[in-house]
């Protein structure tokens, strides 16, 4: 793995492994460059004490006193880091389960601004093509979407059949071959797009 110097100091640096730093992580890197600007201050303050103490009777105590403060420092910028460690992981996972939600979101809406007959339509299409060359195709629809559905299936020329069925609601399909039945509805696939986001966060 490879990283990205984002900051260095005479004694720190600040590494990512990622070239790019997201807009919504920026907050974090800023706390982390504080952090880094901080432990130098603090090194920088151990440094002037130090030369402050001239005086060969204080040495031996001097050199005592300069490695406790170099050893709190050390574990104050470590206990520090830990902990924007642990922030950056659970903030990337929040943004991860955000993005996943949005873009079922965005379906939605795209999907809602659309004529339902041509959504309709479309997932019809999607889902014949992917059962083809099975034949006979057979498609059952609400009444209302016999129409939209059969004119943007009959250019595939394969032996295919739109049929109205009372019993799906608007917006659903069922494909029907030999091989048995599948839904291809809207909501149908939507459900299994939440699935699989759900199954990635499982992972």
């Amino acid at each position: 793995m490879s990283f990205h110097l984002i900051a260095a100091a005479p004694d720190a640096a600040l590494l990512t492994d990622r070239p790019v730093i997201r807009r919504e992580e920026r907050a974090v890197v800023e706390t982390a460059l504080d952090l880094l600007a901080q432990a130098q201050t603090r090194l920088a303050e151990v440094e002037a004490h130090r030369a402050s103490e001239g005086e060969a009777g204080r040495a031996d105590g001097y050199a005592a006193g300069y490695e406790a403060g170099l050893t709190a420092a050390a574990r104050d910028v470590a206990e520090r880091a830990a902990r924007l460690h642990r922030e950056m992981e659970a903030e990337r996972e929040r943004l991860r389960e955000t993005a996943g939600r949005l873009a079922l979101d965005v379906v939605r809406r795209i999907a809602a601004e659309l004529a339902p007959e041509a959504v309709l339509a479309a997932l019809a299409e999607r889902a014949v093509k992917d059962v083809l060359p099975e034949a006979p195709v057979v498609v059952h629809v609400a009444p209302d979407g016999v129409g939209a559905v059969s004119t943007r299936l009959w250019p595939i020329g394969a032996a295919i059949e739109v049929r109205p069925d009372d019993a799906l609601a608007p917006g659903d399909c069922v494909i029907e071959t030999a091989a048995g039945r599948s839904h291809a509805g809207l909501e149908v696939q939507l459900a299994a797009l939440e699935r699989a986001f759900e199954r990635g966060r499982a992972a």
